[in-house]
């Protein structure tokens, strides 16, 4: 009873707080004026630092627990914020880059790439690329990186893996994706009536601000026109009651049929990046413990923490 409360006032907030903000006739600046100052009120672990560098010139917050954990200091996790490609940073994003740090002891690097319609693509996928070849030059090996992204972020983490196949580089140990946004045309979108944060206009903003005239069937923007085999272990959470339900589905349909390993876990009555309720919303708390063990899993190594809220079993793809 009181998780259900819980959520129902999480859902609550996101409707009236930050849904209106978010649609065409706010301007992209406000949009991400407002965005910064809801996600500011979101928890933080306790522990966790989190330090402003910058990464061969794209500017990249490092997310690391405190000195009296003893981390994972040869692996690290590589995370690409959501936000349409219009806004969003690694500020945003802080209650799971933090949990995320804190549960798998691994440092974990934010790029602030650079958003549209000011930098439209390639220039986010660029910034990934210069960050992902940057890890590696710090002497982290590919088996020990995680690479993982919500929404926007987590398209881009598969057009970074298909650019590292088409250049020949190692791909990282595992990717993690946050209900990816993975086509483009919007073609498929959910018939749900009452989503609490997306709205189709807006994404549709999005889209047309990061294309600007390429074509939106391009496999670099919507990689699940891709050909995805030889892509890493993947592992995929959405959600219920989005409009991007779909862009899960037919990615874990996708990636099955090209022979990657994949699962996929939809939580019923949650939306689009509740993730990023983790530490107030139970169902995203256990969300992002999942997805940190799974990155621990696919480098073979043990969590740091135990996990603050009691497993649940959810339907899973596997």
């Amino acid at each position: 009873m009181k998780e259900a409360i819980v959520t129902k006032i999480a859902r609550l907030a996101v409707k009236t707080c930050l849904k209106p903000a978010l649609q065409p006739s706010c301007s992209i600046s406000r949009q991400r004026l407002w965005s910064n100052i809801a996600t500011r009120t979101l928890p933080v672990p306790l522990g966790v630092h989190f330090a402003r560098t910058h990464i061969s010139g794209v500017p990249t917050e490092l997310v690391r627990v405190g000195t009296k954990h003893r981390g994972h200091s040869q692996s690290a996790v590589l995370y690409l914020h959501g936000g349409a490609f219009i806004i969003g940073s690694p500020i945003s994003h802080r209650s799971i880059t933090g949990r995320i740090a804190k549960l798998t002891g691994m440092t974990v690097f934010v790029p602030d790439y650079r958003l549209a319609p000011e930098h439209p693509f390639p220039a986010a996928l660029d910034d990934a690329l210069t960050c992902y070849r940057e890890i590696l030059a710090q002497g982290y090996l590919p088996q020990h990186i995680a690479v993982a992204g919500d929404s926007a972020g987590g398209g881009l983490v598969l057009s970074l893996c298909l650019r590292l196949r088409s250049e020949g580089l190692a791909q990282p140990s595992c990717t993690a994706l946050i209900s990816p946004w993975v086509d483009l045309t919007l073609s498929q979108l959910a018939p749900i009536a009452d989503d609490p944060l997306l709205r189709s206009d807006w994404l549709r903003l999005g889209a047309a601000a990061f294309l600007q005239g390429r074509s939106d069937q391009d496999p670099l923007v919507s990689p699940l026109f891709a050909t995805l085999g030889g892509l890493p272990p993947t592992l995929i959470h959405g959600a219920s009651e989005e409009i991007l339900r779909n862009d899960s589905r037919r990615l874990w349909t996708a990636l099955t049929r090209a022979g990657v390993s994949v699962r996929h876990r939809e939580f019923p009555r949650m939306w689009h990046d509740f993730q990023l309720y983790a530490g107030v919303v139970p169902d995203a708390t256990r969300s992002v413990e999942d997805i940190a063990q799974f990155i621990l899993g696919a480098q073979g190594l043990r969590r740091l923490c135990t996990p603050t809220a009691p497993p649940r079993i959810l339907k899973a793809r596997r």
